[in-house]
């Protein structure tokens, strides 16, 4: 199937600026009305790396949000340091996630460890200790709808039932003054 008819090239050359302030985009696809685990979650550092996702989705239906800022940023062994880091990042009673350190670009991370309290925290990086991890907080924990401030992440909605396809992006100013400056940058 593939969702990449949902980048316009002003949609492209918009990530393209994102990709170059912070390296690379957090993409979250998720498959509404598929029942159980109908999300995955990517980190991207390329356009072409993100399409080679969006590409390959085959569900038929999909809301797709990249999120601006770099998500999970504490990242490396899980010892005590990073436990530190961890402990002084997220506040008692709120919720964190723990992601295996993937190699392969373009597959989906896995959640090894997640939570709402120290004491959960520090026995699972204490379960984790000496693994390649990345730890924070998962985005729609911290905000549930990305539509009110753009932003934030780039979100497109496209549902079979009624067919209806949905952005929050219907363009990009720096695209619209100078489309040139993106030529290279923002094609596929």
């Amino acid at each position: 199937m593939g969702y990449d008819h949902l980048f316009e090239q002003h949609d492209r050359a918009l990530l393209s600026d994102w990709l170059q302030e912070t390296g690379e985009l957090y993409v979250d696809l998720h498959r509404p009305h598929s029942g159980g685990d109908n999300s995955s979650f990517y980190f991207t550092s390329t356009l072409a790396q993100l399409k080679e996702i969006v590409v390959s989705e085959g569900h038929p239906e999909v809301s797709i949000t990249i999120f601006r800022q770099k998500q999970y940023a504490i990242r490396g062994i899980a010892d005590e340091k990073l436990a530190h880091e961890a402990l002084a990042l997220i506040p008692e009673g709120e919720w964190f996630s723990i992601l295996s350190l993937e190699k392969v670009p373009s597959t989906p991370w896995n959640v090894i460890g997640s939570g709402n309290t120290h004491a959960e925290l520090q026995e699972s990086l204490a379960n984790l200790k000496g693994q390649s991890i990345r730890f924070g907080r998962n985005p729609f924990d911290l905000r549930s709808s990305y539509f009110e401030d753009p932003d934030d992440a780039w979100v497109a909605n496209s549902y079979l039932h009624p067919p209806k396809i949905t952005k929050n992006w219907l363009s990009y100013s720096p695209f619209e003054t100078d489309p040139d400056r993106y030529r290279d940058r923002a094609s596929w």
